[in-house]
């Protein structure tokens, strides 16, 4: 005769929290260059420079794009000529704008820094910033171009920007909904994750896996509450226990079982608390009212076959633990109920025709008056 081993969990309160959500913004990266770009400013020009004592005008771009291990040819023209640069229409942070000046061709340029602004190494003024609509530097523009490489590291989210996403994803879960999923959340995840350069993904790797795990456990909490309202219509509402609403019942603990190992990956206690208390909590509630019951529809199967095989001694032994799983049924949901108030319901419905079934296998037993035994504890199947 094989053994049926039954298992039974106990329960954490549900807390409910009201909190506001602010999303904070980190620098981007195209602010970061700016700021290095800027702090250059008042350099005194000098035909030849290239460090911060004084700059000529390629010199001061070269300078700076060394600070992000990129090299640039020495002269304007070169730096015009190279393959390294595409030309574009739309300017963006860290574009170099060309102009023709002292002589024909391209021979001065400067930054791009946003804002219709560019900084660079004026003859007059050293390291300065102006605009690209005053008069004097529209009527020498001819043109702006793009280092790629460089382009493409600037877009590339920084870890800054990984922790805050992170962040405000963590603080908009410890005040709305664990199981509505937050699609502005999602989308910029999945941005950040694929525009992040080799280099960035390792150093943000620690934040891309907890807003990753924040994610699944939210996209979990959402299945879990679908699973548990199926379960309370048919099970709870509905009364119907058979084999289908058995395997309901079986599909639903895994998911159950899934959602802990998952919100276990969560970072910070309080956030796993909540999910547990939000998530977790109300669906074991919904297993406890019923895992008795299925349980115990499980058991009358067997004892039903045991009959059917004529090991009546196996049969009555069985009977007995059936006895004892239904008073325990009965005194869980006391139990349940003085924790969380009406939250366990008695399943007159349910109980009713397993007292039938079991009524119909006692007529078929014969009386046996056996002796005092100590209790065996009886627990219901997981």
């Amino acid at each position: 005769m094989k053994k049926y081993i039954y298992t039974f969990l106990l329960l954490c309160p549900i807390l409910l929290l009201t909190l506001s959500v602010n999303k904070a913004m980190a620098a981007t990266k195209e602010e970061q260059f700016i700021e290095d770009s800027k702090k250059y400013l008042g350099i005194p020009y000098r035909f030849g420079g290239t460090t911060p004592k004084a700059f000529d005008c390629s010199g001061y771009l070269g300078y700076v794009f060394k600070e992000y291990g990129y090299s640039l040819p020495r002269t304007v023209a070169g730096i015009y000529s190279s393959k390294n640069f595409s030309p574009v229409k739309e300017l963006q942070v860290g574009d170099i704008v060309f102009f023709t000046t002292y002589k024909k061709g391209a021979s001065h340029a400067g930054i791009y820094i946003g804002q219709d602004e560019f900084i660079h190494a004026a003859s007059s003024k050293g390291v300065s910033i102006n605009k690209l609509q005053d008069s004097y530097w529209k009527n020498r523009y001819i043109g702006a171009k793009r280092h790629s490489l460089l382009s493409n590291d600037l877009n590339s989210p920084s870890q800054d920007e990984v922790e805050e996403l992170w962040k405000s994803g963590l603080q908009h879960y410890m005040s709305e909904n664990v199981t509505m999923k937050n699609e502005e959340l999602l989308k910029d995840f999945q941005e950040i994750r694929t525009s992040l350069s080799a280099n960035d993904r390792v150093k943000a790797e620690a934040y891309l896996t907890k807003t990753a795990n924040l994610i699944d456990s939210v996209n979990l909490a959402a299945k879990l509450e679908q699973s548990t309202n199926e379960l309370k219509t048919v099970l709870i509402k509905n009364q119907q226990l058979d084999e289908s609403s058995v395997a309901l019942y079986h599909s639903f603990s895994e998911d159950i079982r899934r959602s802990e190992k998952v919100y276990s990956r969560l970072s910070g206690s309080d956030l796993r608390k909540r999910f547990n208390q939000e998530s977790i909590t109300p669906a074991k509630i919904s297993k406890e009212t019923v895992i008795y019951e299925v349980s115990m529809y499980g058991l009358l199967k067997v004892i039903e076959d045991t009959v059917a095989q004529g090991n009546v001694s196996e049969a009555q032994n069985l009977l007995e633990k059936y006895n004892r799983l239904e008073n325990r049924a009965s005194e869980i949901k006391i139990l349940g109920n003085s924790i969380h108030e009406n939250a366990y319901d008695n399943l007159e419905t349910i109980n009713a025709q397993l007292k039938e079934r079991k009524s119909l296998i006692e007529k078929q037993l014969p009386a046996v008056e056996k002796p005092d035994a100590k209790e065996e504890v009886v627990t219901p199947a997981a």
